[in-house]
């Protein structure tokens, strides 16, 4: 977790004297950069990295429902390690883009690891036991714990499946342009399912108790 932390920085310093004066910070929907940005700012990305590893054992300590948290202490953690490690990924890709530009195709590659790491969250998902901070909190879940056990459940299937579609477009779409609203589209797919159903689960839950 702490190598992690600091991994973004480390890779930015090693590299920062070769940098251009100014990098990419931000790509378009068809893969091409469209705003470069003071190379000294890519500290600001990788400090984000050191602000969630701090973040991360603190957040258990402040929520209403810390008791759970030992209940999926091990998930809680592989969780933030596959989202630190996602960081890490991108900062690679834009240092590399920054030295060697158009050397990847930025949109694909992104969409991929987005895909991927989705497949890998929504593995451990239905792990994720009731709280404030981790896993799909809407007001139904967060309100019933068998409505919250349920919906972590359907949304770990969604972000897997929507998260292989992703990976599996990436290698058979050519154009980055309808890539990039087809993840849109998977996005608000598994977020939106798993969302409907815990409300309709929760009035189930009502309904039975009156």
């Amino acid at each position: 977790m702490v190598l992690l932390s600091i991994l973004p920085t480390l890779m930015v310093l090693v590299v920062y004297n070769k940098l251009p004066a100014q990098v990419p910070m931000e790509w378009g929907i068809a893969g091409d950069v469209v705003r470069y940005d003071d190379k000294y700012k890519l500290f600001f990305v990788a400090g984000l990295n050191i602000i969630i590893g701090i973040w991360i054992p603190i957040l258990p300590k402040i929520d209403p429902k810390k008791q759970n948290y030992t209940r999926f202490e091990t998930t809680y953690t592989t969780i933030h390690i596959l989202f630190m490690l996602f960081m890490v990924i991108m900062m690679g890709v834009s240092l590399v883009e920054s030295l060697y530009p158009n050397t990847i195709m930025v949109g694909k590659v992104i969409c991929a690891i987005i895909g991927t790491l989705f497949v890998l969250i929504g593995n451990q998902m239905p792990k994720v036991k009731w709280n404030f901070f981790m896993g799909i909190k809407t007001p139904w879940a967060l309100s019933d714990e068998c409505v919250w056990n349920k919906t972590q459940r359907l949304g770990g299937r969604m972000f897997v499946f929507c998260g292989l579609l992703m990976v599996i477009a990436c290698f058979v779409i050519a154009k980055q342009q309808v890539l990039f609203w087809l993840c849109m589209a998977m996005v608000v797919l598994m977020c939106a399912v798993p969302t409907v159903m815990s409300y309709i689960w929760y009035q189930k839950i009502q309904h039975t108790q009156q």
